[in-house]
């Protein structure tokens, strides 16, 4: 992670403040909410040395795995190849995956990737809302999936509109919407 890169919540990350799966401390808890994914590495780490975590608390959130790089429109649709080394030729297997049973999945790529540009759309929406929209940030939080934040968007819309007026909740819709047609 370079300090110019946007980072965000991983899915661990939500995870984590959603269900309280991992015993967090305080600071570090408090830290991770703070990130939305409009900031900079070097931004938060700023932020993280005015706060009780620290920088120290900021570097434990990223070893632990519970913020990411923000996924940039060019990085979503073009992987790089990984970089395996070939093996040996003694510990080729005749049968590499024979003991292992097949899993199906439960998101398409798209569907993953439609997740990850929406997700920083509806935290900078609802950051917006203040205090207010604390109840609709840990929905944001728990949704897992891009039909999950869908499903909050009219909630989240009209506490936009009840809260910053008509305009706002257009232009949060527009979009949205041009998200989708992404």
């Amino acid at each position: 992670m370079q300090p110019g890169d946007r980072i965000q919540k991983s899915a661990s990350g939500r995870a984590a403040l959603a269900g309280r799966s991992q015993e967090l401390p305080g600071p570090l808890r408090t830290l991770l909410l703070m990130i939305y994914g409009d900031k900079t590495a070097a931004e938060y780490s700023e932020i993280a040395s005015r706060l009780p975590a620290g920088r120290d608390g900021f570097q434990q959130l990223i070893t632990l795995g519970l913020v990411e790089v923000v996924p940039t429109l060019a990085g979503i649709g073009g992987r790089a190849p990984s970089a395996t080394p070939a093996p040996a030729p003694e510990e080729v297997l005749h049968e590499p995956m024979a003991d292992v049973a097949p899993v199906t999945a439960t998101h398409t790529v798209d569907e993953a990737a439609q997740q990850r540009l929406l997700y920083p759309e509806f935290v900078r929406a609802v950051a917006d809302l203040g205090l207010r929209g604390v109840m609709l940030q840990m929905k944001v939080e728990r949704a897992m999936s891009a039909k999950e934040l869908l499903a909050l968007r009219d909630a989240v819309e009209a506490a936009l509109g009840k809260s910053k007026g008509d305009a706002v909740r257009i232009e949060f819709s527009k979009r949205v919407d041009f998200l989708l047609s992404q």
